[in-house]
């Protein structure tokens, strides 16, 4: 029986990481990012971090209720794969600020621990989001902030083909004072050109994430009639 799910609801499969919606079990891991004010001042300074596990759960089950495009924003787990096939949680990840109307969304990612920042996971995560963003839902830009002190970040996104688009001066007001705030924007056209994120992504997830997908075939009417028949048999023997 074939099976589907709305979009940004399934699982993004990488051969190294998996992203996962999240979810009411994920609470634990969750309270472990938020209680990790480093983590957080880097992964996104307005995230409310004060909540108990309890209520995380009920906030993550009330939210399976809806779709991305009525909470205005995609979250994901990022998951590490050992050769064994276990999961490990490493990182966050989302596609925030969803505007369907102008194809745009806020592309964000943070990894936890600071062993696999920068490494095969982080690349592999990106790439898997942005293969959703533009292959999937169709956007036509994904923009990111970064803060002003965070070189890192900053260098990454330009290494993945973001385009440094302004200086927002003293924007952010954090317990450490005003803060400049980076805006990075990647166009669609120039993620299809980009033969760096096509050899990356053939090499890490073995597959042209940057190629633009084949539209799917319509089916004629007698084709899907055809194809009714042919679900009909196989029930009824």
């Amino acid at each position: 029986m074939i099976s589907v799910a709305p979009l940004g609801l399934q699982t993004l499969q990488g051969r190294r990481v998996i992203l996962e919606r999240s979810a009411p079990e994920h609470a634990p891991f969750l309270l472990q990012c938020y209680q990790d004010n480093e983590f957080m001042d880097l992964y996104r300074l307005a995230q409310k971090r004060s909540q108990t596990e309890e209520q995380l759960r009920e906030q993550l089950a009330k939210e399976q209720t809806l779709l991305p495009q009525q909470l205005k924003r995609i979250e994901w787990i990022i998951h590490r794969v050992n050769d064994n096939g276990e999961k490990q949680p490493i990182g966050l990840a989302a596609i925030a600020d969803y505007k369907p109307a102008h194809r745009r969304a806020e592309f964000l990612m943070g990894i936890l621990f600071p062993s696999y920042r920068g490494t095969r996971f982080s690349v592999e995560a990106s790439l898997l989001i942005m293969d959703f963003a533009f292959n999937q839902i169709q956007l036509r830009k994904l923009i990111a902030y970064t803060y002003g002190y965070n070189a890192f970040a900053q260098r990454n996104l330009v290494s993945f083909g973001f385009i440094q688009e302004g200086l927002l001066r003293q924007h952010i007001y954090s317990q450490n004072g005003f803060l400049d705030l980076y805006l990075n924007g990647l166009l669609e056209s120039d993620f299809r050109a980009n033969q760096r994120l096509s050899r990356f992504s053939q090499r890490i997830l073995g597959r042209d994430v940057t190629s633009k997908p084949t539209p799917p075939e319509v089916l004629s009417e007698e084709q899907i009639a055809q194809a009714k028949e042919t679900v009909f048999k196989a029930l009824r023997s």
